[in-house]
């Protein structure tokens, strides 16, 4: 009976993880893989395309303060469901519509279904396993997820020399119906734990999480760090090697797959880099903060000198690895605060992560508006000076990392 229990607790994690793959691959893939298709096919502008992206993280992170409680209120299982749910109908939604407002309204569904997997999961993972094992079900759940990443350019990109985009993610979409379907067969065979009724929303955990200043400094300087480089990553970075190094549609979405990978693999390295350093986390999160303005300055003075070199896809890759922080920045704050409040402290964490996403996302489309486009057949290619002035904002606002990081101490 127990083993039976085990096998069908582990199904339905099997299937939230594919669900938190398809996940990870819409956020990722639309609008940055098939920037240039959308354009055509719709239309319009960047304003217009970025907001696909900008409209999935805004959603996302919003959902990230309600989801803790939700899963300790309801359990993951349950909430995986409703998650899988409207997922599979912002899944269906999207490619099978040219109206705009219908599109904007399927990725707001994304953005809500897709955030409901992350803390689920590892709850779940954690009632399943016994400690010895939760570490290894852990990281092969999250790598499933970061491999959705992966699967969104090169893959993506591929694929679509023998399908659309559009017939891609309807078989995508069809997928993930099916996986509905099995975990509905599944879900209630299961003997679910009992709804939690004394969990409910306080404001008070999160008002003693932005009282502390340090905390307030970690945040800024968290989301500066990981915005800059996940707007390149999911929005504008396979456009630019496009436009600017004149790379191909493949080579270019080739690039943004490595960002993928180098982003899963140091989290691991970062975090194993600083234990041989004695756990001085908030020395290495200083020094990413000039990492990422380094970068940045490096890139403006390429653009402004129109030099066009590949070199620009390593220091993209140095952004996505310097990005990769969550296995620093947690501990912190699980240092840094009360037990009572250290879970709410990490879903501000992640909502601080995608609304700077979203920011930079909508800030992107109106930025590359202001010098005018060419239109090179049916491709709309912006100038070095929309680029410029692109990378100058991302610049500016590395300044102010710095600032917030060096704010931090591993004495508070």
């Amino acid at each position: 009976m127990k083993d039976r229990k085990f096998v069908l607790q582990l199904g339905l994690i099997l299937l939230g993880t594919l669900f938190y793959f398809v996940a990870n691959f819409q956020r990722i893939a639309i609008p940055g893989a098939i920037f240039d298709v959308l354009e055509q096919e719709l239309s319009v502008g960047a304003p217009e395309i970025t907001a696909f992206g900008a409209i999935f993280m805004y959603i996302y992170a919003f959902t990230q303060l309600l989801n803790g409680i939700f899963v300790d209120r309801y359990g993951g299982y349950r909430v995986m469901f409703v998650g899988a749910i409207i997922m599979t109908v912002g899944c269906i939604l999207f490619p099978i519509t040219s109206n705009l407002p219908l599109m904007y309204f399927a990725r707001a569904l994304l953005g809500m279904g897709g955030s409901m997997f992350y803390l689920s999961l590892i709850k779940e993972l954690g009632l399943l396993f016994e400690e010895k094992d939760f570490g290894i079900a852990l990281s092969i759940m999250l790598f499933i997820g970061y491999a959705g990443g992966i699967a969104a350019n090169a893959p993506f990109v591929m694929a679509m020399r023998v399908l659309t985009w559009r017939e891609i993610l309807v078989i995508i979409a069809g997928i993930v119906l099916l996986s509905v379907i099995a975990y509905l067969v599944l879900l209630p065979k299961t003997r679910l734990e009992k709804i939690n009724t004394h969990v409910n929303f306080k404001m008070l955990p999160f008002q003693l999480v932005l009282h502390k200043t340090h905390n307030r400094h970690l945040f800024t300087f968290a989301c500066c760090n990981f915005g800059i480089s996940y707007v390149i990553q999911t929005v504008i970075g396979k456009k630019f090697l496009e436009d600017f190094c004149m790379m191909t549609s493949a080579k270019a979405a080739v690039v943004l797959s490595i960002m993928a990978i180098v982003a899963a693999v140091f989290n691991i390295i970062n975090a194993s880099v600083c234990k041989l350093f004695h756990n001085h986390r908030v020395i290495f999160l200083k020094g990413a903060s000039y990492i990422t303005f380094i970068s940045l300055l490096i890139i403006c003075v390429l653009i402004w000198l129109d030099i066009r070199t590949i070199f620009i896809a390593f220091i993209f890759c140095v952004l996505a690895a310097n990005a990769s922080l969550s296995s620093l920045l947690v501990p912190v704050l699980y240092a840094t605060n009360r037990k009572m409040i250290s879970g709410t402290a990490v879903s501000i964490l992640n909502f601080s992560y995608f609304l700077m996403v979203g920011i930079l996302g909508t800030a992107t489309g109106y930025i590359l508006h202001v010098f005018e486009p060419t239109r090179i057949g049916k491709t709309l290619v912006y100038s070095s000076n929309s680029y410029l002035l692109l990378f100058g904002v991302f610049l500016t606002l590395s300044v102010y990392e710095i600032y917030r990081a060096m704010k931090l101490s591993d004495k508070y």
